[in-house]
């Protein structure tokens, strides 16, 4: 009788013997060929005001070209935080230490204050960042952020009335009646309160709301966004009436941005949609809106909130709360161009993206050849390279406004 000892060691001649095939490739198949070397610096970093925007062009040691673009709110100031603050912790690096880049330029600055003019001036960099490293890839931003849910989302039309109500609601009207027209299913009117036209006596959104959906008809959705400008008890009142007589589909940011508890008490006590987080800018003021106030949808804007790197965070935390996301974007160019990227990644993308009217920004989307692509209601991400959008730099340098 065979010993245990002998019997162990047959078994084990025999495994051995079945695995020897995969201890190492046949002759015939060639070594891994090593990967090349990714050697590719920053060299410079540009910044080119324009009358309605503010554009970031990054170059690298080979000549590869990133462009990105900053929040609109202060191109000066954010133009001025770029070039002689932020631009030091971009110049020699290598563009795909993209994390590493944010990370320094955030908590390089952030006792100036986390939300505002930091994470709008470093989303300029991020999405010029984000656009050369698609193109030295030849790859879309959407696939280096994760690839694709979609590659197209339904857009909805939005324009204000102005500050000071520069608009009549008859005026209110033809405009949603063009976006329709161009093939919009969606209109959102904002309304341009904001704080200190707290409560306006007489309130007169009802007027516009009313004017805009006898425009647009009983099929078109219809959007107010109220702009931070009415106290909880208004905010109630008028959004049930708005939901009931006019069929609004979301009401946005009905309350100030700077108490949670305000857009919590209007939530708990209105069934129509309340959209909010256009304000919040990084991840952690999302993560506070969220468990504070519970909005139903989150609108954080890429070119505000870090730029693509940070709105992925953002993303996964929304995920985390199962709250939906729709982009809060008034720039038809290069930051509609990061949104679509974004959207296209992400799981809880909202139902649409904001876009504004295009004949306001005539001149500035002249300075793209290759436009993005709005047919029937949707706005497709562009697949090219990068962002996918890239101006004429002839053209750019020409449209550059004096300091």
């Amino acid at each position: 009788m065979a010993t245990r000892r002998a019997v162990l060691g047959l078994l084990g001649a025999a495994v051995a013997a079945r695995r020897a095939p995969w201890a190492a490739p046949p002759p015939s198949v060639p070594p891994a060929a090593a990967a090349p070397a990714r050697v590719t610096r920053i060299r410079t970093l540009q910044t080119f005001r324009l009358a309605d925007a503010l554009l970031v062009r990054l170059e690298d040691e080979d000549g590869t070209v990133g462009w990105g673009e900053a929040a609109p709110d202060s191109i000066p100031v954010a133009e001025a935080f770029i070039r002689h603050e932020l631009a030091r912790f971009v110049i020699g690096e290598d563009p795909f230490d993209v994390e590493r880049i944010w990370d320094r330029m955030f908590y390089g600055n952030h006792d100036l204050g986390p939300g505002g003019a930091l994470p709008n001036a470093i989303a300029g960099i991020d999405l010029a960042l984000w656009d050369l490293m698609g193109k030295r890839l030849a790859l879309p931003a959407c696939d280096l952020l994760g690839g694709r849910y979609r590659d197209r989302i339904r857009a909805y039309g939005s324009f204000g009335i102005g500050t000071n109500r520069r608009l009549t609601p008859a005026d209110a009207a033809a405009k949603a009646r063009k976006f329709v027209q161009a093939g919009f299913t969606v209109v959102k009117l904002r309304m341009q309160i904001r704080e200190l036209q707290q409560d306006p006596q007489p309130d007169y959104v009802l007027d516009y709301a009313r004017a805009v959906r006898a425009a647009i008809g009983p099929e078109v959705k219809l959007m107010v966004d109220i702009n931070n400008g009415w106290t909880p008890a208004r905010a109630i009142e008028l959004g049930k009436r708005l939901q009931g007589e006019l069929d609004v589909w979301f009401l946005e940011e009905p309350v100030s941005d700077q108490t949670h508890r305000l857009t919590a008490e209007v939530v708990r006590a209105l069934d129509v949609p309340i959209i909010a987080g256009e304000k919040e800018y990084t991840r952690w003021q999302l993560r506070e809106l969220i468990t504070d106030a519970e909005p139903d949808y989150l609108n954080p804007d890429t070119i505000k909130a870090g730029g693509l790197t940070e709105m992925k965070k953002i993303a996964a935390i929304a995920q985390a709360y199962d709250k939906p996301i729709i982009c809060h974007n008034t720039r038809p160019a290069l930051g509609t161009a990061a949104s679509l990227h974004f959207v296209a990644s992400i799981r809880n993308c909202g139902p649409v993206i904001e876009y504004p009217d295009v004949d306001e920004f005539r001149a500035q989307l002249a300075l793209f050849p290759e436009p993005l692509v709005f047919r029937e209601g949707f706005l497709h991400v562009p697949m090219r390279p990068g962002l996918g959008l890239t101006p004429d730099e002839a053209a750019v340098r020409r449209a550059v406004v004096p300091s």
